[in-house]
């Protein structure tokens, strides 16, 4: 296309952002017959799903967990990526008291034993399992702290910190207790380790996607998103301009803003999205000094500990991978003093571990996920499209109103190429032209 004078590539849809949502939206794009491009500015995709191998160790970005019912399953297996993983057995997992170690209770026969509950409190989490088994709870648009606030505090404790455990967010206070309870029920369907790290589903899906036609592009560092009378303009530093009939945007929502300026409503939603955040550090050991011990929770700390090569192949043969991580409270500072209570609970956890470590990573305050849902707006996150930008979408963790962390990212990235599908039927017709085939 001439535009100007100039020669410039034009796309009906170019998806910004190659990490999970940008993968699976460039897909869905693709199949339906547009014609795709991807942009990521890094050299590789996958944004927080990659996985750097040292060693034999892989070490994912912090601890990762595919949910067997999630939304993002659905879409690697209506993608047809195969996913090799095993779930973690959690007969023998710990809940931590003080630095006391007791069983976690997660089923009867635990619950039944669990200490340091009395009767009352394990027929309460008994009771309270159920009732989240069930779906039998409503509580949109009131904090999960009201929920638990009705139970005993040893029960509100031990159903705080699950919660904390499968959403990352360290705020009862803060989040939807209906979305909370979603998540927690969508736990109980279980979830996989995957063998290799996460870097093996991008590749799946980098494959899927290139297949159904999309244009996957890396080192595409797009700087400036600008409406313009034929559509939308995407320019950058060492970049060949593009002219894309719709924009999917798959980043974070700050980056997003800056891209998109003269969007006031994208500008919006990029403010009140709130991350979530961990510090956690990653470790591999030449050998596992104690194989009984390889899951606990911190119930007054908000503390995780995981060896997940237990479960997946993440390590050499005789090696191990574990997680060590503290949950960060929305808007809490990563401390350097966090990485030496991680290490002292490694030590409580696993003694002589430090005489056997082959590598670590440190990862300071690291966004698990951009946005979580709130209790002020009953779970919703920042909407598929934007009032002010037609043709603009947004896919991602901090996106949409389906699942969270990257069941999130997935959803919304399906949700959002649906609705540039819709805008761009509708715009053909508008001008008698034919573009999905």
């Amino acid at each position: 296309m001439v535009c100007d004078g100039f020669l410039m590539k034009s796309v009906e849809v170019a998806v910004v952002g190659g990490g999970v949502a940008g993968l699976i939206a460039a897909h869905e794009t693709a199949r339906i017959g547009l014609a795709t491009s991807l942009f990521e500015a890094a050299p590789v995709l996958g944004g927080r799903a990659q996985t750097r191998i040292l060693d034999g160790f892989h070490f994912n970005q912090g601890p990762h967990a595919l949910y067997v019912e999630g939304e993002f399953n659905k879409a690697l297996n209506s993608m047809g990526v195969k996913v090799s993983g095993h779930r973690p057995d959690f007969s023998h997992a710990l809940a931590l008291w003080e630095d006391q170690q007791h069983p976690l209770p997660l089923k009867v026969e635990t619950i039944q034993r669990a200490t340091p509950f009395d009767d009352l409190d394990r027929m309460q989490l008994f009771e309270t399992f159920t009732e989240v088994a069930q779906g039998a709870y409503h509580h949109a648009g009131q904090p999960l702290a009201e929920f638990t606030g009705r139970l005993r505090p040893r029960a509100a404790k031990i159903i705080e910190t699950l919660i904390r455990l499968v959403t990352y967010v360290n705020a009862p206070d803060l989040i939807d207790g209906k979305a909370a309870l979603d998540q927690l029920r969508l736990a109980f369907g279980g979830v996989l380790y995957v063998d290799g790290g996460w870097c093996e589903l991008v590749a799946g899906l980098a494959a899927s996607a290139r297949a159904a036609g999309a244009d996957l592009r890396t080192r595409s560092c797009v700087a400036k998103i600008a409406r313009t009378e034929r559509g939308w303009l995407l320019s950058g530093a060492g970049l060949e301009d593009h002219l894309a009939s719709s924009v999917i945007l798959t980043i974070a929502p700050q980056a997003a803003a800056t891209l998109v300026a003269q969007s006031g409503d994208l500008a919006a939603t990029a403010r009140r999205a709130n991350p979530v955040r961990l510090t956690c550090l990653d470790i591999g050991l030449s050998a596992l000094p104690s194989p009984e011990v390889t899951f606990a929770l911190g119930t007054d700390q908000p503390t995780y500990f995981s060896v997940h090569s237990m479960t997946a192949r993440l390590a050499p043969s005789d090696g191990a991978m574990l997680h060590v991580a503290r949950y960060l409270v929305p808007g809490e500072a990563p401390s350097t003093a966090h990485f030496g209570a991680l290490e002292r609970l490694t030590d409580l956890m696993l003694p002589g571990w430090r005489d056997l470590e082959v590598r670590r990573q440190r990862l300071a305050g690291m966004v698990v996920a951009h946005d979580f849902p709130g209790f002020e707006t009953r779970g919703q996150r920042g909407p598929i499209s934007v009032p002010d930008a037609p043709g603009l979408f947004l896919a991602g963790d901090w996106i949409g109103t389906k699942g969270m962390l990257s069941d999130a990212s997935a959803a919304s990235a399906r949700d959002a190429a649906r609705a540039a599908g819709a805008y761009l039927k509708q715009k053909s017709r508008r001008d008698g032209v034919t573009t999905i085939r």
